[in-house]
């Protein structure tokens, strides 16, 4: 997918929610500048729905979207984006082209639709067995850093995409990687802020 619309569901306007909206925001805006794509995102297409267990909800705000011509939408939004997830399966089941982003787990299976075809376009990846794995390391090390506020992100591995996506070229994971490697080492910047982005 290299042009078109792009959309993004959240589920509450909160910090935690908004980040995912805010970097998503930015890397289709480097892969703009940086790789030729020409992708858009518009206003109306960033959506916070206000929970995160409205089902129904989240398969209506997919459905107006896809609707109005977005061809993959970002859920951050737990139930909200198992809707569009369900109404992304609906679509492609009758024929139709419609992608969904997953968030925190690799939510391919949640996606497959017919023999092993799945809506998943890939997933915005928290790698909590990482994370798991490195306190449980520490207590047991005895360096257990209690009363602190710990952050995992690319520079220690704590976030990712999934080591399989059927539904990416090798050239895109190819890239993907080069860039992931980039933000780690600090040359490419991905803020916290809103900025000048879109809600």
């Amino acid at each position: 997918m290299k042009e078109g619309e792009l959309g993004f569901i959240g589920g509450m306007e909160i910090p935690a929610v908004q980040k995912f909206n805010w970097g998503f925001q930015q890397g289709v805006k480097y892969a703009n500048d940086n790789l030729g794509t020409k992708m858009s995102i518009k206003a109306e297409n960033v959506v916070y729905q206000g929970s995160f267990d409205n089902v129904a909800a989240g398969q209506q705000l997919a459905a107006t979207m896809f609707d109005n011509g977005v061809k993959a939408i970002f859920t951050a939004a737990g139930g909200v984006g198992v809707g569009a997830i369900n109404e992304a399966k609906a679509r492609a089941t009758a024929g139709k082209e419609a992608w969904i982003v997953g968030v925190d787990v690799d939510q391919y299976a949640d996606g497959i639709y017919k023999d092993d075809k799945s809506i998943i376009l890939t997933s915005a990846m928290k790698k909590v067995d990482s994370a798991s794995f490195e306190m449980v390391k520490a207590e047991l090390d005895g360096k257990f850093p209690g009363g602190q506020t710990l952050t995992f992100d690319a520079k220690n591995d704590g976030i990712g995409l999934p080591k399989e996506n059927p539904n990416l070229s090798k050239e895109t994971v190819s890239k993907v990687d080069e860039i992931f490697n980039q933000i780690k080492e600090g040359k490419v910047k991905v803020a916290s802020e809103k900025g000048d982005l879109i809600k």
